[in-house]
């Protein structure tokens, strides 16, 4: 049988090598955070922050093996260096003393069906980054000046345009729907996690005034056009940015810049963040927010709203430097 081939595998700027033994469980890594695996050149491989193997239990009767943890439970284990992480379903064993950190990741039970796979896999994976300082943020960031903007909403509240926007008067873009963020010395670095794009045909209509030559295609409900972001504006994912400007946009029907408080601020963060996390209890969850609260505290927080007028969002970059 074929060994498996290491691949890069990246979260921001966040990169290790990744060995899988089934494809599935590549698929599933690729499909909850929507990272692309790459070659693992030499220079990313001499780089590289972490080794992450993916394996299936050798033996039911081996005494070493790790057992399932009852379901639906998150049990958290080891060491400070060498923390344990596991689900009913996946095993994560940690040497945060080693550089790069080695990180074995072992399926408990292959025959998890894929959907239910891809959860354990988003809730041992956050844990896993976030034991590394790291966490990944359902968000978009663009850099305006010498500072980053993050835009953190829901779905459908204009993290993306507003991104896009930015970019169009001269930012460059990080992410436009992951973005991580490190923690490193009491100071804080954001870095992308994708290079795409996606457009609704309202979007594109703004953006680039034509029809794109690219098929549009349905993204949970909602037809756009996905684009390499190098190939329009000026892209720098994985590279790691100081964050300057914390904005929560929504849709109101009027365009406005608003100053909103760090408490608020840190309850939507929250909000928006939080599920994509498990706790193991009230200390593990009490991290969780002193992480979130450490970087509040470095940022300037605002509430972002916006009109169905796109042409307002070209005064964007200009009302955000005279706030």
């Amino acid at each position: 049988m074929t060994a498996p081939r290491p691949a890069l595998l990246r979260f921001g700027s966040f990169h290790g090598r990744l060995i899988s033994g089934r494809q599935e469980y590549t698929n599933a890594l690729s499909l909850v955070f929507g990272v692309g695996l790459h070659p693992l050149t030499p220079e990313h491989d001499a780089t590289r922050h972490f080794d992450l193997v993916v394996v299936d239990p050798p033996d039911e009767d081996d005494a070493s093996t790790p057992r399932p943890a009852p379901e639906n439970l998150l049990e958290l284990g080891g060491t400070t260096q060498r923390p344990t992480i596991a689900t009913d379903a996946l095993h994560a064993e940690l040497s945060l003393d080693r550089q790069p950190i080695p990180i074995r990741l072992t399926v408990l039970r292959p025959d998890t069906p894929f959907p239910a796979l891809c959860v354990h896999f988003g809730v041992i994976i956050h844990k896993m980054l976030f034991y590394c300082d790291r966490l990944m943020l359902h968000a978009a960031a663009v850099t305006v000046d010498d500072g980053v903007c993050l835009f953190v909403g829901d779905k459908g509240a204009g993290k993306s345009t507003s991104t896009l926007a930015l970019a169009r008067s001269g930012g460059t873009v990080l992410g436009e729907d992951q973005v991580l963020l490190w923690r490193s010395d009491g100071a804080y670095l954001v870095s992308g996690s994708d290079e795409r794009a996606r457009l609704t045909e309202r979007s594109e209509h703004h953006f680039f005034g034509e029809p794109l030559p690219v098929p549009a295609r349905d993204f949970a409900g909602t037809m756009k056009k996905e684009i390499a972001m190098k190939d329009y504006f000026a892209s720098a994912p994985y590279c790691d940015f100081p964050p300057a400007r914390l904005l929560f946009p929504s849709v109101s029907g009027r365009f406005g810049l608003t100053r909103i408080k760090a408490q608020v601020a840190l309850r939507r963060l929250m909000a928006y963040n939080g599920h994509f996390q498990r706790f193991d209890g009230a200390r593990d969850q009490a991290a969780f927010l002193d992480f979130l609260a450490g970087f509040i505290a470095t940022v300037s927080c605002w509430d972002l709203t916006l009109s169905d007028d796109l042409s307002e969002l070209d005064t964007l970059a200009e009302r955000l430097r005279s706030a």
